[in-house]
């Protein structure tokens, strides 16, 4: 069956509708950590993380996060919560709008400062881990989030030392 109108119109339809999801689409419900790939436990040495809190912080493979999001007067606001067997961690709401700083605490226990942009279909986090809650920045750290292949690759950077992870994860349920 023929639809009315102009072909053109048909095409541009399709066309829409064949477009890739948008990442911040997504990560939206649950995702599970399917391989982590580099040296995490000489990533979070590097942050001066004690022997046996990293042991404590090794985040098994299986694990899983939920997403979620939220619109805040027009800008795009994204929820992180660890699912854990006995308890969930939820970080702090922040915006995907580049400038807005917002608090939370590191892996390593530390408080950070983090802003997150949106940058060509992936996500973009710059961490700065503070000396104390009023104090200066200890290091940077460079989280970049995309979508490759149908998995949400998290490629975690430390800026000065060079020392890196990646995680892969696979999208488990949209709630």
């Amino acid at each position: 069956k023929k639809f009315p109108g102009p072909k053109y119109k048909h095409a541009a339809a399709m066309a829409f509708f064949e477009q890739p999801p948008q990442l911040t689409d997504y990560i939206i419900g649950k995702m599970r950590l399917t391989k982590r790939e580099g040296d995490y436990d000489g990533f979070l040495a590097a942050k001066g993380v004690p022997y046996a809190i990293r042991l404590l912080k090794q985040i098994p493979v299986g694990a899983t996060q939920r997403w979620a999001s939220e619109v805040k007067d027009g800008v795009l606001w994204l929820t992180q919560t660890e699912l854990g067997t006995f308890s969930n961690t939820e970080k702090e709401p922040f915006p995907l709008d580049g400038k807005t700083w917002v608090r939370d605490v590191a892996p390593s226990g530390m408080p950070v400062r983090r802003k997150w942009t949106e940058d060509g279909g992936r996500m973009v986090c710059e961490e700065h881990e503070l000396e104390h809650e009023r104090g200066g920045v200890v290091s940077i750290t460079r989280i970049e989030v995309e979508l490759k292949d149908g998995l949400v690759t998290v490629t975690v950077t430390d800026q000065a030392s060079g020392a890196s992870f990646r995680e892969l994860f696979t999208k488990c349920s949209m709630r």
